[in-house]
């Protein structure tokens, strides 16, 4: 990567994020991005605004920086509203996921969403299914968006073991926070009909409990079905080796940004299940990386062809692996985000 491309000795950036400790989504994409800045030599500091009290020294810590990056549409716009904050500091601005997939469509929302996009320096989105939602409410800032893919990141090394875990088992995990766009239990019924055929059949659910009515759900269906396993958020460090434990993963989400998750999961070789939304398309190419569903019955179908050929099992996790590691690299994430603050400290400087 060219040094030369900014100036890192006069440049200092605060990274705007909702979250940075608890286990969601968000806090995700903040660490990687901001373990690829620190290690490509940019001053980096984290703001998570949602973890923190607002206060005069985050203000100054803002307005001292050369540029922000800010992480999700929605929760900035709230946050600058509810302290009544105007942000002087130029930023880019990038989705968290829910914000481009539903919170742009909420008609209550729409406007100070577009505010904040409006001010932004540079916009940028996950996929192109992102960027043509985004484009059509708000055309004004199309020249501004930009498409930066996920990539995986973990706090420490992968395991090495990942050929003899290839094993067709029945353990299958999704990883989400309970919300309701996530819709952790619509493929109960499948799972059920498939614990019928597959007697040793685990379901676990991994993540936050944000809401409690989701919360209550999954308790009740636990109580109901004791293969059913609930583990609340753990740290990003012990992610590789709870993969590693499964067979499959799966995302059932109503709409998705892009999923780390899956992203993690196919890296690491486990054969991913996914309901067919824009962000999912995005990362899977169906029957060949990976597997997307419409209905309950292609979940079930989809599940059962994995658990019967182990040919199958093998070519999908290995398709998923190489696919994860040829086109959603950190060093190319990095990358595409230096250019782009490039651009914008350049133009604060004309």
């Amino acid at each position: 990567m060219d040094s030369n491309r900014i100036n890192r000795n006069n440049f200092s950036l605060t990274f705007v994020t909702p979250y940075y400790d608890q286990g969601r989504g968000n806090a995700t994409t903040a660490r990687r991005i901001v373990s690829g800045l620190i290690e490509n030599g940019v001053t980096t500091s984290i703001l998570p605004y949602e973890e923190q009290r607002y206060t005069d020294d985050i203000i100054e810590r803002i307005e001292a920086s050369t540029l922000l990056h800010v992480l999700h549409f929605r929760r900035f716009a709230e946050w600058l509203e509810a302290n009544n904050y105007h942000v002087k500091t130029p930023y880019i601005i990038t989705s968290g996921g829910t914000d481009v997939n539903m919170d742009i469509f909420n008609e209550q929302l729409r406007d100070k969403i577009g505010h904040v996009l409006r001010d932004a320096a540079a916009v940028t989105v996950f996929s192109q299914d992102a960027k043509d939602k985004l484009i059509d409410i708000y055309p004004v800032i199309a020249g501004k968006v930009d498409i930066v893919k996920q990539s995986v990141w973990f706090p420490e090394s992968l395991p090495t073991n990942i050929e003899e875990n290839r094993s067709v088992g029945t353990n299958i995990l999704l990883p989400a926070g309970l919300r309701e766009v996530k819709d952790v239990l619509f493929v109960l019924p499948a799972l059920i009909k498939l614990k019928q055929h597959y007697p040793n059949l685990t379901f676990t659910i991994l993540g936050a409990p944000l809401e409690s009515e989701i919360v209550e759900a999954v308790e009740f269906a636990q109580k109901r079905y004791p293969w059913i396993r609930y583990v609340e958020e753990v740290p990003l460090e012990e992610m590789p080796e709870i993969y590693m434990k499964h067979d499959i993963v799966i995302n059932s989400s109503l709409s998705e940004g892009q999923s780390s998750a899956l992203l993690e999961a196919m890296l690491l070789e486990k054969p991913v299940v996914a309901r067919n939304n824009g962000g999912n398309q995005s990362i899977i190419k169906h029957e060949k990386t990976g597997f997307l569903f419409d209905t309950i019955e292609d979940f079930y179908q989809q599940v059962q062809h994995l658990l019967n050929s182990k040919q199958l099992y093998k070519q999908i996790s290995e398709n998923g692996r190489k696919y994860v590691t040829e086109h959603h690299s950190l060093a190319e994430e990095i990358e595409k985000y230096l250019d782009l603050y490039k651009v914008a400290i350049e133009k604060t400087c004309q």
